[in-house]
């Protein structure tokens, strides 16, 4: 182990033993088993920050019992590790997609201890690959129930959002995020405001429309179902 890996390395198990968290000692065996990911920008400050605002607006506004959760888009896995350790929100397995194929280790090392437990789990495939049924879905020639909550906040990645929203299961609970970030070139789809987001993605039932201002963007979240 090299001296500057043996360096964090102490400072996140010492962490770990502070807030009694196993989630910080995931973080740590996941960051020295994959060095090379872009592991540090999911948990930036911006994408965390983005995600706690998640969470604390959800179990506001809706509570704690999730049920099957499914993120779409999950990366690296951070949002599920997040919801898993946070004690407010109980009986929660959470499936993560992706359709990057090297996103699965590292958001299974990430969730370690969830990942043993069972609580979570991978799937590589392309959202816009999920069908939706009245009572399950099916991802290529394999069958799931349909999610209690499902989650994407990287709506403003998909191109054929439309087409991905108009498919969506209706009594399913929606927590969704974009952005008006327009100068990265991977976001296809921004919005300008809340309103074109809420236009974007009609509700039935709005739970939570808002938004949380950054330095160079501000990120939009709509809570709520079709």
């Amino acid at each position: 182990m090299l001296k500057k890996d043996q360096f964090y390395k102490d400072i996140l198990d010492g962490l770990s033993l502070y807030y009694e968290s196993r989630l910080i000692t995931d973080i740590r065996n996941t960051a020295l088993r994959f060095p090379v990911s872009n592991l540090g920008v999911s948990l930036n400050r911006r994408q965390t920050t983005s995600k706690l605002w998640l969470l604390e607006k959800l179990f506001e506004y809706h509570g704690g019992q999730l049920g099957e959760v499914h993120v779409l888009g999950g990366w690296y896995g951070v949002l599920g590790a997040l919801v898993l350790h946070n004690g407010k929100f109980k009986d929660v397995r959470i499936t993560s997609f992706d359709r990057d194929p090297t996103c699965a280790p590292i958001a299974e090392s990430l969730n370690g201890v969830s990942f043993e437990q069972g609580l979570f789990r991978t799937v590589t495939a392309d959202i816009l690959d999920i069908h939706y049924g009245d009572t399950s879905m099916m991802v290529g020639d394999v069958q799931f129930p349909l999610p209690d909550t499902l989650i994407n906040t990287s709506c403003e990645h998909l191109e054929d959002f439309s087409l991905w929203f108009e498919n969506l299961p209706s009594g399913v609970l929606l927590v969704l995020q974009s952005n008006d970030y327009i100068s990265e070139p991977a976001h296809v789809n921004c919005v300008g405001d809340l309103d074109s987001f809420k236009a974007q993605a009609p509700l039935s039932e709005t739970l939570y429309a808002g938004g949380y201002e950054f330095d160079k963007y501000t990120r939009f979240m709509l809570i709520g179902r079709k």
